[in-house]
């Protein structure tokens, strides 16, 4: 891969730090979202001096950011080969999936906890209910990029409601949002799923109003056990678009070499 062949959207790529961070985080953040959102062809190797060369800065912090990306599971590491996209596996996306499902139960509970006892108001859910009416505005104009950020935020807000630092803390390092944009890179069948989406969120939203735990836990683990079905089918559809490439590869080349015999 060249640095020509770096996709460009206007919304992202830039190079923009935000206040505080390092150089090293900023590279990290931004290789993370080009690799999420279609800068880079699926499979594609990433090296530190073209990279270096794409944001005019030295090697070392982008080797930096790399090897961070790295140690995440996000990219591979290859011996002189630079690094290389990965594609998580079914254990893995079914094992972050359910320890979201705990995390968000808890944290639904404690908000029902809170507004009980008033330490939480009723308007403090409208958040909640902003994120999801621009989902609804959005509708068949929303982004794989909107979705996914909105979507995230809807349930991160439910987790930091809950006023427990510590949970929200475990609940962002596992990274939901970056292994659902990994999931769903080049597939568009979450759309499909935007009005249960929607509908579930809703009960969600409707079950915290109602300051009722147990059907505030049915709700989110309805949501997200219909999420868990929808992120592995996203991963088999990438893995036999994957298999077809390879196919149609293997028979391009078997057909060259023929044709090369028959030459002879």
């Amino acid at each position: 891969m060249d640095v020509a062949s770096i996709k460009a959207p206007d919304e992202l790529g830039e190079l923009v730090g935000l206040p505080g961070e390092t150089l090293t985080a900023t590279l990290k953040r931004t290789i993370m979202e080009m690799i999420l959102f279609g800068y880079f062809a699926n499979e594609s190797r990433l090296y530190p001096h073209e990279l270096a060369q794409r944001f005019a800065v030295s090697q070392t912090p982008v080797r930096e950011a790399l090897m961070q990306l790295s140690s995440e599971g996000l990219i591979e590491a290859t011996p002189r080969r630079g690094f290389h996209i990965r594609t998580p596996t079914p254990e893995q996306v079914t094992d972050l999936w359910q320890v979201r499902s705990g995390l968000e139960a808890t944290a639904a509970e404690r908000v029902v906890e809170r507004l009980a006892e008033g330490t939480l108001l009723s308007a403090d859910l409208e958040p909640l209910v902003a994120i999801q009416r621009r989902r609804n505005e959005l509708g068949s104009k929303m982004t794989t990029k909107t979705h996914i950020e909105t979507n995230s935020a809807f349930h991160r807000t439910i987790v930091e409601l809950s006023g427990n630092r510590l949970l929200a803390a475990v609940f962002g390092s596992i990274q939901q949002q970056l292994i659902a944009a990994w999931v769903q890179r080049g597939v568009e069948s979450w759309r499909t799923r935007l009005v249960d989406d929607a509908r579930e969120h809703h009960e969600i939203l409707a079950a915290l109003r109602a300051r009722d735990a147990e059907r505030c836990r049915a709700a989110l683990g309805r949501h997200v056990g219909r999420s868990l079905a929808g992120a592995l089918s996203d991963l088999e559809i990438q893995r036999a678009a994957r298999a077809a490439r390879l196919e149609e590869t293997d028979n391009t080349k078997t057909g060259g070499n023929h044709g090369t015999r028959q030459g002879h």
